[in-house]
C-alpha cells in the first residue's frame, strides 16, 4: 500500500478550501477590558513615547488629566502618514528591543480608559500633520469593517510631535493625577534619573522616588548568568520598615517598571520589611501587558535564584534589624522580672513531687558570685549588623548557626535536688520556619531558651512579654520531665503550674 498519497487520493470524496478568520469587528472595543489599572494604561502610552525618542534630544513627555479628558503629549520624532496608519493595526509592530514591542498597548490602554481617542502627530522633515480617531459608538455602527478615518494638515518641516488624546472617560476621580504621577515618576525613575526625559503630570514635575536608606547597606550589583545574560542593580535595608507591603525590588526590563516592590528572592515576611532595591532584566520575558515577567520561565527562574543568592546577607541584617525594633529596653526589663519569679517559683516547695522524682542529676559548679554565660548576639551595639542565631537543629534547608555571645549578664539559677541549674532567655532571629521557640540544654552549663523573632505570631502579638513567658515555661517543663524520666504528657500541667504560681508572685508587686 502506497502511504505516500495526498488525502485527497486516498479520500476522493474529501475536499480542502480556505476559511475567513478576520476577527469579528467586536474586537477593536473588547481590548478595552483587558485589565489595566489607569497608571498602567498611561505607562503604556508613555512607552511609545520613549521609544519615539530624537538621537542627543531630550524627551519632554506633558500627561494632562481632568474629568473631560486624559492627554499624552510628546517631542518626539513623530509619525508619517504609513507609521500612523499602521498605529491603528492590532499586533503591528517592527520594534525590537523596545518598550512597544507587541503593537497592542496604545489600542488596548486608550480603550480601557475611554471609548473615543485621537492620535495627532507631525514627523521630523515633513510638511504634513496627520490625524487619525477612534470612536467606540461609530465603530459599531458605520459597517466600514476594520477601517478608521484619517485627516491630513499643513504643518511645517521644523515640527515633530505626537499628542495622544482619550475621551469620553470611564474612570475619573478628583485624585487621579496625582495617583499617575506617583506611579510614573516610580515606573520611569532609571530614564528620570539619566537626564533621558523630562516627564510632568498637570504641569507638575515627576521626580524619582527617594529612600531613607541605611546608607551602609546599600550595594551596587551585577550578576553574570550562565546563558551569557546580566542582571544589574541594587539593594540596601530602609530605616524603617512598611508593614504595609511597601518593600522589595522594583524589577526593569529595557528601563522600563515592571513590577512594584516584589519579593523576589526572599518570602513575604514581617521580619524583611526594610528590603529595598532595583532589579533590571532586559533579557526575561514580560506578559504581552507588559504588567509582569513570564515566572515559568527558565529565564526568570534562574534571576530568582541568583538574587536569592545574592541577598542572603541582607536577609540575615534585616532580620536582625527587625529584632533590635521589637527588643526594647523596657521588654527585656519586664520579662527579666517574669524570670525572678519563675525562679522563685521552681524553687519552691510546690515543684517537690516534681523535683523529688529526679535521680542522678549531674553535679554543675555552685555558680553563686561567678561570671554567668551570656546572652546572644541579638545584644549587640545597633551599629554592627546583627548575627541571629539558628536552633540546634535546621529545617526546610536553612543553615545551622551556633548562637554568638558576649558577656552580659548573670543568669537565673533553679536548684534541683541541691545542685545549680541556670537558666536564660534571649529574643532571637531563628528563622521563618522554624519554631516559636527553642532551647539548649547542657546538664554542665544549664538551659539556653530562645524566642523566635522571625515566626508571624510574634510579630502580630500585642503582648511580647507574656509571648516569651510562655516559651520560657514551656521550655522548663520540658528539661524537668526531661530530667525526672516522666512521661511527656505531664509538660502541659508543669507549664500551667509554673505560669499560675510564678503569676501569682508577680501580682504581689
Amino acid at each position: 500500500m502506497n502511504t505516500s498519497n495526498s488525502s485527497n487520493e486516498q479520500n476522493p470524496t474529501s475536499t480542502e478550501e480556505e476559511i475567513d478568520i478576520t476577527p469579528d469587528i467586536s474586537l477593536m472595543p473588547k481590548l478595552g477590558y483587558a485589565g489595566y489599572s489607569a497608571p498602567q494604561a498611561i505607562g503604556e502610552l508613555v512607552d511609545n513615547s520613549i521609544d519615539a525618542r530624537i538621537d542627543g534630544k531630550l524627551l519632554k513627555m506633558s500627561v494632562s488629566i481632568n474629568k473631560e479628558y486624559i492627554s499624552v503629549a510628546d517631542n518626539g520624532s513623530g509619525m508619517n502618514k504609513h507609521m500612523a496608519s499602521k498605529s491603528f493595526v492590532l499586533a503591528f509592530s517592527k520594534k525590537s528591543g523596545q518598550l512597544g514591542e507587541f503593537g497592542l498597548g496604545m489600542k488596548t490602554a486608550c480603550l480601557s480608559i475611554g471609548d473615543y481617542f485621537e492620535v495627532t502627530t507631525s514627523a521630523l522633515g515633513e510638511a504634513c500633520r496627520y490625524k487619525i480617531h477612534f470612536d467606540r459608538k461609530e465603530w459599531d455602527s458605520s459597517g466600514k469593517g476594520w477601517k478608521v478615518p484619517l485627516t491630513k494638515e499643513k504643518a511645517t518641516e521644523e515640527e515633530h510631535y505626537t499628542i495622544l488624546k482619550i475621551e469620553k472617560l470611564k474612570v475619573f476621580y478628583p485624585n487621579l493625577h496625582n495617583f499617575i504621577r506617583e506611579d510614573l515618576q516610580r515606573r520611569y525613575a532609571p530614564f528620570i534619573r539619566a537626564g533621558q526625559i523630562e516627564l510632568k503630570v498637570n504641569n507638575k514635575f515627576c521626580k524619582p522616588e527617594e529612600f531613607d536608606l541605611i546608607l551602609e547597606t546599600r550595594k551596587e550589583f551585577k550578576i553574570e548568568l550562565d546563558d551569557f545574560c546580566s542582571i544589574s542593580g541594587w539593594y540596601a535595608l530602609l530605616r524603617e520598615g512598611s508593614q504595609k507591603g511597601f518593600y522589595g525590588f522594583h524589577t526593569f526590563r529595557r528601563g522600563r517598571m515592571i513590577t512594584t516592590y516584589d519579593k523576589i528572592g526572599f518570602e513575604q515576611h514581617p521580619t524583611l520589611a526594610r528590603i529595598i532595591g532595583e532589579i533590571h532584566m532586559d533579557h526575561v520575558p514580560v506578559t504581552h501587558n507588559k504588567r509582569e515577567f513570564i515566572k515559568e520561565s527558565s529565564e526568570y527562574r534562574k534571576v530568582e535564584k541568583a538574587v536569592r543568592e545574592e541577598i542572603k546577607e541582607l536577609v540575615r541584617s534585616a532580620r536582625g534589624k527587625a529584632t533590635q525594633d521589637t527588643v526594647t529596653d523596657q521588654l527585656k526589663r519586664d520579662v527579666e522580672l517574669w524570670k525572678d519569679k519563675i525562679s522563685q517559683t521552681l524553687s519552691s516547695d510546690v515543684f517537690k513531687n516534681y523535683t523529688s522524682k529526679i535521680r542522678n542529676v549531674e553535679a554543675v559548679p555552685d555558680l553563686k558570685g561567678a561570671e554567668q554565660e551570656i546572652v546572644d548576639s541579638e545584644k549587640r551595639d545597633q551599629n554592627e549588623n546583627p548575627m541571629p542565631v539558628e536552633p540546634a537543629v535546621p529545617k526546610d534547608g536553612e543553615k545551622e548557626r551556633t548562637p554568638h555571645k558576649k558577656q552580659e549578664k548573670l543568669k537565673h539559677v533553679i536548684r534541683i535536688k541541691g545542685k545549680n541549674i541556670v537558666f536564660d532567655h534571649s529574643f532571637a532571629p531563628l528563622g521563618i520556619n522554624q519554631p516559636w521557640k527553642t532551647y539548649i540544654y547542657d546538664p554542665a552549663k544549664g538551659l539556653e531558651i530562645y524566642t523566635n523573632t522571625d515566626f508571624p505570631a510574634y510579630l502580630v502579638t500585642t503582648d511580647k512579654v507574656f509571648y516569651a513567658v510562655l516559651h520560657i515555661s514551656e521550655a522548663l517543663a520540658e528539661v524537668f520531665v526531661q530530667i525526672a524520666n516522666e512521661d511527656a504528657a505531664h509538660i502541659e500541667d508543669l507549664k500551667e503550674l509554673i505560669l499560675r504560681k510564678a503569676s501569682e508572685l508577680k501580682a504581689q508587686l
